[in-house]
């Protein structure tokens, strides 16, 4: 799951590690009867009908404002507010540019290879890649630290990637978001509280929140999405990512090292 890849690079950066195993507790897991019990039957409904949506898109692009806390000084957390907008070609094809509080950012992937630009310290690097955006995003994340945010997102089966180890699914209140309702969705497990705000005449999430339970400081991980457009035509020079002029080629793990 590729929130699961979040959460180690969350704990690398918070200087932590990855989470050690635990003893085993004499208590018993939850069978799966009771596990399908917690899960709101129609809070799993909304969730699929989002998943569907995004999963019969063969392209689309989206805006986001990305707010995530990480360690300053101390080790005490502080937000970060960063714009993104990203464009999906399924099976094989993403771009991502990030602008905000962090280093500006511009990534591209074509099914061949992956690029990173980064303006601010004019540095671009290149290098191979797994031929579909599935086998990528894992890859980016383990190999370089590149891990995109709401790449749950992104994949060839949502709703598999974000429900993985999800033991409770609870349908809440309706919110409402810029004047407009939208339906309000709560997941949990044993590491993770993930909530999503969901635009009922779309399907589509205007919101989504991810809480690190099982971490002492609890970081959040917030993405307010804006522009959905699906199944756009995107031409392929949209995830090519060239050395722009005056830029210095590195190593693609020093450029992509840029990316938090």
């Amino acid at each position: 799951m590729t929130l699961a890849v979040w959460t180690t690079a969350l704990l690398l950066t918070l200087g932590e590690g990855p989470a050690p195993s635990k003893p085993a507790e004499s208590k018993s897991p939850p069978s799966a009867t009771t596990v399908a019990r917690l899960k709101d039957s129609s809070a799993m409904a909304l969730l699929d009908r989002m998943c569907d949506r995004l999963r019969a898109a063969k392209t689309f692009t989206v805006r986001g404002q990305v707010s995530l806390e990480l360690p300053v000084a101390d080790g005490t957390l502080a937000t970060f507010v960063n714009d993104y907008r990203t464009a999906v070609r399924r099976p094989d094809g993403l771009a991502a540019r990030r602008s905000g509080d962090l280093a500006d950012f511009r990534f591209a992937y074509d099914g061949k290879a992956m690029a990173v630009y980064v303006p601010g310290k004019g540095t671009w690097g290149t290098t191979s890649a797994p031929a579909t955006l599935d086998a990528m995003l894992p890859v980016a994340g383990e190999e370089a630290g590149l891990n995109m945010p709401f790449d749950e997102l992104l994949v060839s089966d949502p709703f598999a990637a974000i429900t993985v180890g999800v033991t409770k699914a609870v349908l809440t209140k309706p919110a409402t978001i810029k004047g407009k309702k939208v339906e309000h969705l709560v997941l949990l497990s044993p590491q993770l509280r993930i909530e999503y705000w969901i635009d009922p005449s779309t399907a589509l999430p205007a919101r989504s929140l991810v809480v690190y339970v099982d971490q002492p400081l609890q970081p959040h991980f917030q993405v307010e999405y804006a522009e959905w457009k699906l199944d756009p035509e995107l031409p392929a020079s949209t995830f090519a990512l060239t050395k722009p002029k005056g830029a210095t080629q590195v190593d693609f793990r020093e450029a992509a090292s840029e990316f938090q």
